[in-house]
């Protein structure tokens, strides 16, 4: 189970553009990892928006947002678009939610990642976020992560 203070795991999921994304590189710097339960619905567009929204809050502190659903990459390309996101979208699709049930983020009723994302600085977990499935983080909350670790 990821909890504050663990290191992330090995994994290696595509993006929306069919690039491999690994730990390895996500343990470099400071990286903000959602996940997050269906494109294109109503809740997930609403918090990837707001993400977007603050993009530049995000890239200004050199943090790197991944959002990681069960979706294939080729939905996520077309999500990403129809969002006009700037940040990488991964794929954890193939084996069906690996990543987030090795991150205790796996809904196993609904078949996909729950609302948790991990805030990470050099490859370790300083803060973890969580929500129901209905309801948004706060991007105020990854904001203030951001700024004690500055």
């Amino acid at each position: 189970m990821i909890q504050a203070g663990s290191r992330l795991f090995d994994f290696s999921l595509e993006n929306q553009y069919g690039e491999t994304i690994t730990s390895t590189g996500l343990s470099k710097g400071r990286v903000l990892v959602v996940f997050y339960p269906w494109a294109f619905s109503r809740v997930c567009g609403s918090e990837l928006a707001t993400l977007q929204e603050h993009y530049e809050f995000f890239e200004r502190h050199q943090v790197r947002i991944v959002a990681i659903s069960v979706d294939h990459k080729f939905t996520l390309r077309n999500y990403a678009q129809s969002l006009d996101l700037q940040f990488e979208l991964l794929a954890d699709f193939w084996p069906h939610g690996g990543v987030a049930q090795r991150a205790d983020a796996f809904d196993h009723e609904r078949g996909v990642a729950t609302r948790l994302s991990l805030y990470l600085v050099d490859g370790e977990v300083r803060d973890i976020f969580r929500s129901e499935m209905t309801q948004p983080r706060s991007v105020e909350d990854y904001k203030a992560a951001v700024e004690r670790s500055a």
